[in-house]
């Protein structure tokens, strides 16, 4: 018996969710329940003018963005990125890091994380 693999999602229809942190808001494409691999989850994000999502840090977990639309700072660990659309960034497991968004539009963005453990 062959099990159904996802293998396209609309973000029309994915309900829009708080992230872990409790600031911006994701729409999640996969979960970690979804593939058999370290991919923790695939994502798309969006933070009003304004939000924050605090220091923190992932002990075993890679995280890795894409910005699609609007301005902000991304601050991993002593480094402060401008963040435009067509950045990149990867944090580092165990890299303190913190997003914020100071522009006057929204901060949109595609994100996995990749369990090292």
């Amino acid at each position: 018996m062959s099990t159904k693999v996802k293998l396209f999602e609309y973000i029309q229809n994915i309900e829009g969710e708080s992230t872990a942190h409790l600031s911006g808001l994701k729409k999640v494409f996969l979960k970690n329940t979804d593939t058999n691999s370290k991919l923790t989850q695939f994502a798309h994000g969006l933070f009003m003018p304004g939000e924050v999502c605090e220091l923190h840090a992932h002990p075993t977990m890679d995280e890795l963005f894409y910005f699609i639309n609007g301005t902000g700072i991304y601050k991993v660990n002593d480094e402060e990125i401008k963040l435009k659309p067509g950045t990149f960034i990867r944090i580092p497991a165990k890299s303190q890091h913190e997003l914020v968004n100071n522009g006057k539009n929204n901060l949109e963005f595609v994100y996995f994380g990749i369990a090292l453990d």
